[in-house]
């Protein structure tokens, strides 16, 4: 009961195991959460123990050789009853036990050598006794002589082969088989069936006799078992473990921090005059925990370590702490000592600056948002379209015609107006207006994109890192700050920073101060710390700081325990498993508010919102063939009213050459002739 396992099989003879789980269930053993499988040894006989043992061992599982029912085994039992009850004057309300497999094969056996003893009786060995003649009669088992005829009877009994109670009676290698295995749980007073085990096929839950023989195949060995009633009534399956009594508690190190308290917070607890310890490092180390297939008894010890993580990392490595949590970053010199799980955090070392209003945009900003290419073919279909409009509505339309500057101005300032959706309703003709109506919905699409990419570039050039490379400082001599403890300092050496512009610093409050005051006024121009601690400072200060970088790579924050530890890889599979899932989005919710920091390390990159041609190339091969097939169709349009159009011509031309020439007789000529034509055709003459 001690022990963290929670699942025990028993191999025993019944018995013993009669009293084994008498025991058992006198020490709570028999309850919830507990899982008994027993071998066969009990299982064969589950059905004919006595009650109080059945009672003791309610919700255990088991396994027996599985007997199919047949005509031959009901015809045996009948017998049997009948014999038992003549023999032993038994009344019929008396209930008799079923027989066993144990009984099945006995009378298997009793067959195979009856069988071969006639067998060899027929090739002519007549006296097979195994007793002298004076000892016949006389139950003296311990003077059996071998049989003269030993061997043959032998033989004959390994050759046996023939449909026996228990199934196919034969011999491989000196031993009978047994093809199928039935599992079964004990619930009430008697053995359940759940399934089948067969060493071709493994557990399923049913079985199909198949056609050749007596031999049984799984119909689907991948099914599962029936549900199965555990100790203690229960359906819930048991986890198979449990925290034991008696198991090791792992002494765990934690860091008693003054600022980033996000991570890793310790604070006394007067009720149990001990320490509570809280935090995002320690809910997902607790989350992992929880997702290992076995107990983890542990307890937290808080270690003051303001100076450096590396005396924390000490204390596991010189066996003081059995493992450390919190915000241990994975680095190469450390790993030297100790091994670190899987990284639960970001990685990386950055710089934290202070964000200026870059309020000097240039006067030509607005031609930025889009590129030199889609200007230009923006302007290419402004004028193409004017155009299209022109020819479609000058024949007809009085509002261009006039004098060729006024034509071309009336034309151009309509498609030019169309950009800001106040155009005059002056077209007449049907083609000019789908043309219009094409377009502008392409100056649409354009304009929002315009309007959308200006408001990006005005927010992307006024927003940006006072600081935005370490060499920038170190030609500048400017002052830099580190966290109190961090390695960082390291790396700031290894950067070629002098250590008296090196300045430390402790909590968020300094941290703010120091990059508003600025270099030049006793604060620092960046701070080079940790990813995850400049989001979890920018989660309060918000905007007025920018994260540059990352500037040196880092394997981010892990659990640390001495080398060779099975716990690391145990816990690293938790921990990957709760990054990726939706508990560590609600731990790292939790800490960090519902906003996680911008990650935008480097310089706001403008090209990346300025918008190119290949975006709208769809739109404007869509407006070309619509303006190609408005104009092809008002050209055969003009064609087929030519012909009309000629005649009406033809006669203005021979009017004006009477009234020119001045001959009475060729005027009243047409004028009859006018006459006589239809009456849209007259036309009225004037006088010269």
């Amino acid at each position: 009961m001690t022990m963290q396992t929670r699942v025990f099989i028993v191999h025993m003879l019944p018995g013993p195991a009669s009293h084994f789980f008498a025991r058992a269930s006198a020490a709570g053993m028999m309850i919830e959460e507990y899982v008994w499988i027993v071998t066969d040894n009990v299982g064969v006989v589950l059905d004919v123990l006595p009650q109080h043992t059945i009672e003791n061992m309610q919700g255990i599982v088991s396994f027996r050789p599985y007997v199919a029912k047949s005509a031959g085994i009901i015809d045996f039992v009948s017998r049997f009853d009948a014999l038992f009850r003549a023999k032993y004057r038994q009344a019929h309300d008396v209930r008799i036990t079923r027989p066993t497999v144990y009984q099945y094969w006995a009378y298997d056996v009793a067959w195979a050598v009856a069988t071969a003893v006639e067998d060899t009786k027929r090739v002519g060995f007549s006296n097979i006794g195994f007793q002298t003649p004076q000892d016949v009669g006389k139950n003296l088992v311990n003077g059996l002589l071998a049989s003269p005829v030993g061997p043959e009877l032998l033989s004959s009994i390994l050759e046996a082969n023939f449909n026996g109670l228990a199934g196919r009676f034969r011999f491989v290698d000196g031993h009978t088989q047994v093809p199928i295995y039935e599992v079964v749980n004990l619930v009430g007073e008697k053995a359940r069936g759940i399934g089948f085990w067969s060493p071709g096929s493994g557990l399923s839950r049913l079985l199909e006799s198949s056609p050749v023989g007596d031999q049984v195949k799984s119909s689907s060995a991948g099914e599962v078992l029936k549900p199965v009633i555990w100790p203690g009534d229960s359906t819930i399956v048991p986890k198979g473990w449990d925290f034991p009594v008696n198991a090791k508690i792992l002494r765990i190190g934690v860091p008693v921090r003054r600022e980033f308290k996000f991570f890793v917070n310790v604070e006394a607890n007067h009720n149990t005059n001990g320490s509570s310890v809280s935090g995002y490092s320690i809910d997902v180390f607790e989350a992992a925990v929880n997702r290992l297939p076995y107990a983890l008894r542990y307890e937290y010890i808080p270690y003051d370590c303001a100076n450096s993580y590396d005396q924390l990392i000490s204390q596991v490595y010189f066996k003081k702490f059995d493992a450390a949590v919190g915000d241990v970053t994975i680095i190469a010199n450390r790993s030297r000592y100790v091994d670190f799980t899987m990284p639960y955090t970001e990685s990386g070392v950055a710089m934290l600056v202070l964000a200026k209003n870059d309020g000097k945009a240039t006067m030509w900003i607005f031609l930025e948002p889009l590129t030199k290419e889609l200007w230009i073919a923006t302007m290419v279909f402004i004028f193409f379209t004017g155009l299209v409009v022109w020819t479609i509505e000058h024949p007809t339309n009085d509002k261009f015609n006039g004098s060729r500057w006024k034509q071309f101005s009336t034309a151009f300032y309509f498609t030019f107006s169309t950009l800001t959706f106040s155009h005059d309703q002056i077209l007449k003709k049907l083609h000019s207006k789908v043309v219009v109506v094409i377009w502008c919905f392409v100056v649409l699409v354009l304009v929002q994109s315009y309007t959308a990419s200006l408001s990006s570039l005005l927010t992307a050039k006024r927003l940006q890192p006072s600081v935005t490379d370490p060499m920038q400082l170190l030609r500048n001599g400017d002052y830099v700050g580190y966290q109190n403890g961090s390695f960082v300092y390291a790396t700031l050496k290894r950067l070629k920073f002098d250590a008296q512009k090196i300045k430390v610093l402790s909590t968020l409050e300094e941290y703010a101060k120091a990059l508003r005051t600025g270099s030049k006024h006793g604060g620092v121009s960046a701070i080079f710390d940790e990813i995850p601690y400049i989001n979890s400072f920018l989660t309060q200060y918000g905007k007025e700081f920018q994260i540059v970088g990352p500037i040196d790579r880092t394997d981010g924050f892990g659990f640390v325990f001495p080398r060779g530890s099975p716990l690391v890889p145990d816990l690293s599979r938790a921990i990957l498993n709760i990054t990726e899932g939706c508990e560590g989005f609600q731990i790292q919710k939790k800490w960090f508010r519902d906003t996680a920091p911008s990650h935008d390390y480097d310089n706001p990159d403008t090209d990346s919102v300025r918008l190119g041609l290949e975006s709208f190339k769809g739109l404007f091969i869509v407006n070309g063939l619509t303006l190609c097939a408005m104009l092809v169709i008002n050209f055969m349009h003009t064609n087929c009213t030519e012909p009309r159009n000629c005649s009406l011509h033809r006669v203005h031309s021979s009017r004006e050459i009477a009234t020119d020439n001045d001959d009475p007789q060729q005027g009243q000529q047409l004028q009859n002739n006018d006459a006589a034509l239809p009456e849209p055709l007259q036309v009225e003459r004037g006088t010269n």
